[in-house]
């Protein structure tokens, strides 16, 4: 699809609102997608859709944006997934589909993951 208007844009991926679209544009959220010709502001819409559920969150009422996160701990985020993931049995690449969620949904739940609780100890009776 070609650059359109904001408003279009918004009615194309299916929102009654473009209220949204200029929030994400402004918060550099939409960098990627924003075009300017002739003096005008246009957006592309080829991935919009997408890039707009990455940054927000899908309420009952309302949409919500998500802040990015600051910064992540990936040594703690490398050892959850490594206690996961059978690491030895995993293969070298090149991964098929599969692996590539398996993978991808362990480093998202690792980023996510409580703390984790210590391993109750049940006591032994004589």
């Amino acid at each position: 699809m070609a650059a359109m208007t904001i408003s279009d844009a918004a009615k194309a991926i299916g929102h009654e609102s473009r209220s949204q679209l200029y929030r994400l544009i402004q918060d550099g959220r939409l960098d990627d997608f924003v075009r300017h010709e002739n003096g005008r502001r246009l957006i592309e819409v080829n991935g919009l859709a997408a890039a707009v559920r990455e940054s927000t969150q899908q309420r009952s009422n309302s949409v919500t944006v998500l802040e990015p996160k600051a910064s992540m701990d990936w040594d703690s985020i490398a050892a959850t997934c490594n206690e996961w993931l059978d690491v030895e049995t995993w293969g070298k690449p090149p991964w098929d589909p599969v692996r590539w969620a398996t993978l991808y949904w362990s480093v998202v739940d690792a980023m996510t993951a409580d703390e984790p609780e210590p391993d109750s100890v049940m006591p032994v009776s004589d």
